[in-house]
């Protein structure tokens, strides 16, 4: 009865529309609704760490997976939502102006777990696909919704064209006392196939530091102008603390004890894992170590599929910062957290061992991680308590051109560049 349901709403939908949206109940970031849903992650399809960015009317895509651990399979649906540069939904345009064929879709690519102690149903979309696509660039939602319209989940990507050419590069800080510390980025965009009029009004460059939005910096005014060059490379204007390498733990199997993990155990049928606690690097030389980034990927070596076989595990991580501002909150940061400050990565005091600590519930894997202080209530988090500031470390900077001239009524990203700091130091 509950299939037939579902074929008879889907039919419902296409042929007489689509269910609004309810902006008051979700917000443009990278956000899990419902608590059962689990490991949402969204890349470029089969290329492992790349940022979601796909370009327009190009033949690559995007693939989210997320899981679900309730036990059945559900009734999702999913659509694209656009947005402006500093992620409000633009409102300007209506979802067929923005979107070719249809306005949202079902999610038919699912797979029950094998053999694992959690349960969960694996739930896989791959977009573009023929069913639903951008028509414009910009930066992107992709919003999973269930069969009452509640929210599922939401998740950011950018749809690019490459209209100009962006180059960047990474230097120290022309700032004498920030050079040990910190990276000054330098952009150049190179207008000649594309005129750019009134740059202060109608641009805005943002750049990004490893998939994070609390810290990314937006400006646009540039410094200089060289012929067909602008050029944003003031002192200080683009600027970000350099951080320490990410931090590993490796997961794959929970029948042996791998990199930074201290033990594991089996439970009442669940899964634990204590990771070796970690010490601030506030005030420590500089480390080089190879990372990737901030993200994870999923596999398990006690499974013969190594991705619908992959279970779960309690991971409990502990931090030494006894010297911490009491106006500080820690978390847990990196892909693994959706790059995001929430209270299910929030650390809290542990008085019995004298340590801060947190607890997230994660797929076998390898995960690369970090920790961020945040004053209360602010925005922006500090590795200035945690992991100490480096010149010398590795770090991806994304850069995005959003243009808005020519009586357009959207921010379209008409360049983009990527560039890793000091590859040859941290990688």
């Amino acid at each position: 009865m509950k299939y037939l349901y579902i074929t008879l709403l889907s039919v419902f939908s296409v042929f007489y529309g689509q269910a609004q949206i309810d902006f008051s109940n979700i917000s443009m970031e990278n956000k899990i609704y419902n608590e059962d849903i689990l490991s949402a992650k969204i890349e470029k399809t089969d290329i492992n760490f790349a940022i979601p960015v796909i370009q327009l009317g190009a033949k690559n895509a995007l693939t989210l997976r997320f899981d679900d651990k309730s036990d059945t399979p559900k009734y999702f649906r999913y659509t694209l939502i656009h947005c402006t540069y500093d992620w409000q939904p633009t409102n300007n345009l209506q979802r067929n102006e923005y979107l070719g064929s249809f306005e949202d879709m079902e999610i038919s690519d699912y797979q029950t777990s094998v053999n694992t102690r959690q349960f969960y149903v694996s739930y896989s979309i791959t977009f573009p696909n023929d069913n639903i696509y951008p028509t414009k660039s910009g930066n992107y939602i992709i919003y999973v919704y269930d069969d009452d319209d509640k929210p599922i989940l939401t998740y950011r990507f950018y749809v690019i064209e490459n209209m100009v050419d962006v180059s960047t590069s990474v230097k120290e800080a022309d700032n004498i006392s920030l050079r040990p510390s910190h990276q000054q980025i330098q952009v150049n965009i190179n207008t000649t196939n594309f005129k750019i009029l009134n740059p202060g009004r109608f641009l805005k460059v943002k750049t990004c530091q490893n998939n994070r939005e609390d810290n990314a910096i937006a400006i646009s005014t540039p410094h200089r102008v060289s012929g067909n060059s602008l050029i944003f490379d003031q002192s200080d204007q683009i600027l970000f603390e350099g951080g320490s390498e990410f931090k590993t733990f490796n997961i794959r199997t929970l029948k042996t004890r791998m990199e930074h993990v201290e033990k594991h155990l089996v439970v009442a049928g669940v899964n634990y894992t204590w990771l070796y606690s970690d010490k601030t690097r506030a005030y420590l030389p500089y480390l080089d170590d190879n990372d990737i980034n901030g993200c994870y990927f999923v596999t398990s070596d006690d499974a013969t599929d190594s991705l619908y076989g992959a279970d779960y595990t309690e991971v409990h991580f502990f931090l030494d910062a006894q010297n911490l501002p009491s106006d500080m909150d820690i978390f847990v940061y990196g892909e693994l957290s959706n790059w995001n400050f929430d209270k299910s990565n929030k650390m809290v005091y542990n008085s019995h061992r004298h340590m801060f600590e947190a607890i997230l519930y994660l797929k076998t894997g390898y995960y690369n991680y970090t920790y961020i202080a945040k004053q209360k209530n602010a925005d922006k988090g500090t590795f200035m308590y945690t992991e100490g500031n480096h010149w010398e470390t590795s770090n991806r900077y994304n850069t995005f051109v959003y243009y808005q001239g020519d009586n357009l009524d959207y921010d379209r990203i008409i360049g983009y560049a990527e560039i890793i700091s000091n590859k040859a130091i941290g990688k």
